[in-house]
């Protein structure tokens, strides 16, 4: 067989990818417990990365060039070039990830063992911290590293790199450190305690561009509204911010230039404005559970794992500015919960 052919013969397989699909602008990976590359401009796959471990999350270096993947068996770097990891840097299942605004500094929350989790619970005892793992991502090596609440959810990242904010739905509270680990502020959104069966779902937290706010996203029994965090002093610091519904959030995605944010709900997409005015409000025959920005427009491109129920297949789409489905790609073998598009 010539070279040509084989070549040919493999990417039919999908053991390899056109070297041309990594350079496309307009890119997205979505996981489930794999990896695939969606050309969002021509609606078709390009790639694909083996991995067989559930993904939590993926973040990419704000050149592009380099994708951090969170998985339930470890942290690894992937090159978004040649579409395939290069590196293991831990074996701790992963939960969240978070790049500073120059690509310096990743940070990463790491779970305690699940044996150990396992014999804590057997045992009536606390569950082992976390650990949250700060990395000059230069050299992927370990700049600081401290414990966190063993039910640490989701992180985020100042721009600069120097605060870091780490969500535990658990304790209805975000927590602020420091890069080398000290507790800076503590911000209380739900007495989850006083809540008792009835406890709120915190599902996310979303740094705003500039670095002026959080937004988490709040669902208890009665409503779901956005729970919207100042860091810049203001009077108030929690503003609340009603969805006028109760169903679960859960996706959340600024706009690259902060002018807006996607929220996703169970089969609806809502967009705020940087005011906090809602601008659309959309239903969808789908339920698509992430949500990203795409770079240089004001469309946002979304995951589901079930794009159609009687297929078993899940899938994205492109929506423009009203939530008007543009293009849509479905995905007979996988199940995507988690979207990154690619700088």
């Amino acid at each position: 067989m010539s070279m040509r052919n084989l070549l040919l013969a493999l990417l039919a397989l999908g053991l390899t990818t056109p070297a041309f699909a990594a350079d496309k602008s307009n890119v997205a990976w979505v996981s489930s417990n794999h990896i695939q590359v969606v050309d969002l401009d021509e609606a078709r796959v390009v790639g694909r990365i083996p991995l067989q471990e559930f993904i939590h999350d993926i973040e990419f270096s704000p050149d592009g060039n380099t994708a951090y993947v969170a998985s339930s068996k470890g942290l690894r770097l992937a090159d978004a070039n040649a579409l395939n990891f290069t590196q293991k840097v831990s074996s701790a299942t992963t939960r969240g990830l978070a790049v500073s605004a120059d690509g310096s500094r990743l940070v990463a929350i790491h779970r305690a063992p699940s044996e150990d989790a396992l014999a804590a619970r057997k045992a009536g005892l606390p569950l082992p911290p976390a650990t949250l793992a700060v990395y000059a991502t230069a050299g992927m090596t370990v700049e600081y590293s401290f414990a966190i609440d063993a039910n640490s959810f989701d992180l985020a990242l100042s721009p600069d790199g120097e605060r870091i904010f780490v969500l535990v739905p658990q304790q209805g509270a975000v927590y602020e450190h420091s890069a080398n680990g000290k507790l800076v502020d503590t911000v209380q959104l739900v007495d989850q305690v006083a809540a008792g069966p009835h406890a709120s779902m915190l599902s996310e937290l979303a740094m705003s561009p500039d670095g002026s706010k959080l937004v988490v996203p709040v669902t208890n029994a009665d409503s779901s509204y956005l729970a919207e965090i100042s860091l810049n002093g203001a009077d108030e610091k929690v503003v609340r911010q009603d969805l006028g519904h109760a169903r679960r959030i859960q996706g959340l995605r600024w706009d690259e230039d902060g002018s807006g944010i996607y929220v996703t709900a169970i089969n609806h997409m809502i967009k705020f404005d940087g005011r906090g005015l809602p601008v659309s409000w959309k239903s969808f025959p789908a339920n698509y559970v992430d949500v990203q920005g795409l770079p240089g427009t004001d469309h946002a491109v979304v995951a589901t794992p079930t794009f159609s129920k009687a297929r078993k297949s899940g899938g994205l789409a492109v929506l423009d500015a009203n939530g008007e489905v543009l293009r849509s790609v479905e995905l007979p073998d996988m199940s995507p919960f988690v979207v990154a598009v690619r700088p």
